[in-house]
């Protein structure tokens, strides 16, 4: 049987070697992915390009997971062996919470076909601490990289964080206190998501440029879009 898509099953295989490889280095990598689940789904990025690992967070309630700041972070050096170019490949990976969250690399749908996620190889490692903006925040700016820095400073993108409800995958770009959000999903489309209604999530504009003739800067114009 072909798989034509990068599966979840591939990606397992291959934090784990990826963990296994960095013991040394890097041992809270393994330590956390040793207690961790696989609770998470793949999204594959145009920009910035490349495999998010999309953890889950619970449906009832939107509040993030507490982040330990110190533990998120690039990581550059590890190599993986490109099957066309018959060659070590390095890539770059992000950690969240010393969990692989991101795989930066081209033609992210096709990793499976291009690389063999068995063969890696350690290069001149080094690291960089994410402390300034979080992964949630990159992907939420790129959604948004057709809006002006006026109508973005509107918005709390500083706080973004990635909502996963009913395996659809929401970046918050206001916070409605209480739990509650306004989010956009990869497409562009804007939500409202409140955790304590019956229907959870609910489409208010059809893109970023509608949503801004609803809103002019002031949340207390949007609570009647909550209900």
């Amino acid at each position: 049987m072909f798989n034509f898509k990068t599966t979840k099953k591939q990606i397992e295989i291959f934090e784990r070697n990826v963990a296994e490889i960095l013991k040394t280095n890097f041992p809270a990598i393994h330590e956390s992915w040793v207690s961790s689940s696989n609770d998470y789904s793949l999204q594959f990025l145009k920009k910035p390009s490349g495999i998010y690992l999309s953890r889950n967070l619970s449906n009832d309630n939107f509040e993030p997971k507490s982040e330990n700041k110190a533990a998120n972070f690039d990581i550059y050096g590890l190599k993986v062996f490109n099957k066309k170019r018959k060659e070590y490949e390095e890539v770059t990976l992000f950690f969240n919470s010393n969990l692989l969250t991101l795989i930066e690399l081209k033609s992210p749908t096709r990793f499976h076909a291009n690389y063999d996620y068995e063969k890696l190889q350690i290069g001149k490692l080094s690291s960089k601490e994410v402390f300034d903006q979080n992964q949630d925040e990159k992907i939420t700016l790129a959604i948004l990289k057709d809006i002006s820095k006026e109508k973005l400073s509107q918005l709390d993108i500083e706080k973004a964080i990635e909502i996963e409800i009913n395996k659809n995958v929401y970046y918050t770009i206001l916070d409605m206190d209480e739990g509650n959000y306004i989010a956009v999903n990869k497409s562009g489309k804007v939500y409202r998501l409140n955790h304590k209604n019956i229907e959870k999530v609910k489409e208010i504009a059809n893109d970023i440029v509608a949503f801004f003739n609803l809103y002019k800067g002031n949340k207390s114009n949007l609570m009647q879009l909550m209900y």
